[in-house]
């Protein structure tokens, strides 16, 4: 993960003419940034990373220095609850959280290289429960930072057997709401397809 952000790398800033290092954009974090209208956001790194496979999130810390419980959190949910997904960078006694989930289609061998925590149960990522399926959908879906996630259920859209066992998926939607209990993302499992007619 060194190589994919900028921290302890300097880099030069053509407006103050100084060589600085990443502050992993606090401002922007902390919702002090003059473009997020007092909202937390993502830092510009997470914003730009493309694909869906990491999430940033700031998350409360108990008295022990440990997170407390925060069950409609979606890192919570997927670090603690379901267990599908571990920090991407050390951030023991940090707030600010950067989440990897490794892609179904990664050798294992990779998703441990690349974060700090082997994984235990490499299967849940290929076919997992119906509300993890849905959280998962909030990964990249908004450049503000998402605090509490809901679901609306919706459907049964398909079907299939998955190594021996019976997978289902819903076409439920999925709410994300920043600190101030806004909704900022609203997205449904299943993909709308759009088919581009060639020009006559």
């Amino acid at each position: 993960m060194r190589g994919t952000v900028p921290v302890q790398k300097p880099m030069y800033r053509g407006t103050t003419r100084v060589s600085e290092k990443c502050i992993a954009c606090y401002p922007r974090i902390e919702g002090k940034d003059p473009l997020t209208g007092g909202e937390p956001m993502e830092t510009r790194c997470m914003a730009a990373c493309v694909g869906k496979i990491r999430m940033q999130s700031l998350v409360r810390i108990g008295e022990d220095g440990l997170w407390a419980e925060d069950r409609w959190h979606p890192l919570y949910y997927a670090i603690r609850v379901e267990q599908v997904a571990a920090p991407a960078v050390s951030a023991v006694g940090h707030r600010a959280q950067r989440l990897l989930h490794p892609a179904s289609a990664q050798p294992r061998g990779y998703a441990r290289q690349i974060s700090a925590r082997a994984w235990t149960t490499p299967s849940r990522s290929i076919s997992c429960e119906r509300e993890l399926l849905a959280v998962l959908q909030l990964w990249r879906a908004s450049q503000q930072i998402v605090f509490r996630y809901d679901v609306i259920p919706g459907p049964k859209v398909f079907e299939t057997q998955i190594h021996g066992k019976r997978f289902e998926m819903y076409n439920d939607t999925v709410l994300g709401f920043n600190k101030s209990g806004k909704e900022v993302a609203r997205i449904q499992v299943e993909e709308p397809i759009y088919i581009r007619r060639p020009s006559a």
